[in-house]
């Protein structure tokens, strides 16, 4: 998935990668929380996985198992769900869901993006990332995925990156998005009774004039009335290529800034909230913002340990399992756990010690 990064500092945070020191203490000074460690892990697999063979998500599944990790986070896509206005393939998302909950594994069900006969006509873009027209035309859509999956999927996020020019094309609106999570969350709850429902996960982005950031984004969507719409604040603390802990990027780091977001919902009345972290990681490779396999594990590491300080960080989906291509210059091809081979980068390594311990890592 694309992502809006801010890669400052790039020099100093290098300097700084050979003096990190572990220990029972995290950076914030403050000691790991001790959580059930088989609940606040998963992997979030992105687009795609829905036109896998059965054998293929076997495997997938398999290599999510072998994590450690309780859940499992994918795309419940209305574009390619309900491609034509009224006729439904619910194939590849049944597969899905079935394989993973025989498996043992929660869902986390990111309902989003738009099919080309119910995209905003204002769009620039003739792109699935554009927000609907309708939103509760989206919300009949949750209903009907919510309904359709209630033995199966109990958590639902609602869009993905709605900060974000490129993910709710034409522009990043907080009132509209506001209107889509409130049709979406009533829907849902009027078919799954006791539902969470996440907000859609934001991305590390800045106030550019095109992109939101999640501070000021997650604060505008409470001026509109959204905090009584959802049960978790999604968030996506990408932080390469320094670590989440690292002081010295406070400014822009968006593991450091989910501080501010707490302290909005807790000025909100939504102190016994959390955030679920549901996209977290870093691409390896050799791109601009690419760091090595080691660094990669480095902040896999300090994020868990973070979020553990934290303590209202209560889930961390990594992004993700396996790379998507080949070509070590592309970003978005290298953000796995796994190669193309399905061989384990040293971060998945810290993710099983993740699900091993309850306290710092």
């Amino acid at each position: 998935m694309a992502k809006a990064r801010r890669v400052a500092a790039v020099a100093v945070v290098l300097l700084i990668v050979g003096l990190v020191v572990h220990s029972s203490i995290t950076a914030t000074g403050e000691p790991c929380a001790v959580q059930p460690s088989s609940d606040n892990t998963g992997i979030a697999l992105g687009s795609g996985y829905t036109a896998m063979s059965d054998a293929e998500m076997d495997r997938t599944v398999e290599a999510i198992r072998s994590s450690g990790s309780h859940w499992v986070r994918f795309d419940i896509d209305w574009s390619a769900i309900e491609s034509t206005e009224g006729a439904f393939d619910w194939s590849g998302t049944d597969r899905l869901v079935d394989i993973a909950k025989s498996s043992g594994l929660e869902i986390l069900g990111l309902i989003t993006y738009t099919p080309a006969w119910a995209r905003d006509p204002a769009a620039t873009s003739p792109d699935t990332h554009t927000r609907p027209a309708d939103p509760d035309e989206f919300g009949r859509f949750a209903a009907l995925a919510a309904a359709r999956y209630s033995n199966s999927i109990s958590s639902w996020e609602i869009w993905n990156e709605p900060n974000l020019q490129t993910f709710f094309n034409p522009t990043p609106d907080p009132e509209y998005y506001s209107k889509l999570l409130a049709a979406s969350s009533v829907a849902i709850e009027a078919v799954q009774p006791g539902a969470t429902i996440v907000s859609g996960g934001l991305s590390p982005a800045t106030d550019n004039g095109a992109d939101i950031s999640p501070t000021t984004f997650l604060a505008n969507i409470y001026e509109y009335g959204a905090g009584q719409h959802f049960d978790v604040v999604g968030m996506h603390p990408y932080t390469y290529p320094a670590l989440p802990s690292d002081p010295l990027t406070r400014n822009w780091n968006s593991f450091y800034r989910m501080r501010l977001m707490h302290d909005t919902m807790v000025a909100n009345g939504d102190s016994t909230k959390s955030i679920w972290a549901t996209e977290f990681g870093a691409p390896t490779g050799t791109g601009l913002d690419a760091v090595t396999e080691s660094m990669q594990a480095e902040i896999l590491r300090d994020g868990f340990n973070e979020a553990r300080s934290l303590g209202f960080v209560q889930k961390v989906f990594v992004y993700s399992l396996q790379d998507r291509g080949s070509d070590p210059g592309d970003r978005e091809q290298n953000f796995g756990l796994l190669n193309l081979d399905f061989e384990p980068k040293p971060a998945m390594a810290v993710l099983q010690d993740a699900n091993e311990t309850g306290g710092c890592l």
